[in-house]
């Protein structure tokens, strides 16, 4: 069995977002959902809130079926286990403003 250090699990919304986007973006999204359980904090962080949770955002690169995704979740340390929500997926396109 796997020890993981965190839960993290993906918001309704997010889950809409992904029924529109495709299976594609949905795996992708699992996969990094099951990183961030042992990871815990992947992309930059852009905010603090209230009693020490961070908001973080990442970038799933493009493949097959599936644009480049920029993630949106919220990580909280505490109490113990820690927990994370994806809550945002939305399509990212900055890199096609560089061509």
């Amino acid at each position: 069995m796997t020890e993981f250090g965190a839960i993290v699990e993906i918001t309704h919304t997010a889950r809409k977002r992904l029924d529109l986007l495709g299976h594609a973006a949905t795996v992708a999204v699992e996969e990094l959902r099951t990183e961030l359980e042992r990871t815990q904090h992947l992309g930059r962080r852009v905010r603090i809130l209230d009693h020490g949770a961070e908001v973080w955002v990442t970038r799933i690169e493009a493949r097959a079926d599936c644009p480049a995704l920029s993630v949106t979740y919220v990580h909280v340390p505490q109490p113990e286990p820690p927990t994370g929500a994806i809550v945002s997926v939305v399509p990212d396109d900055a890199r096609s403003e560089d061509a």
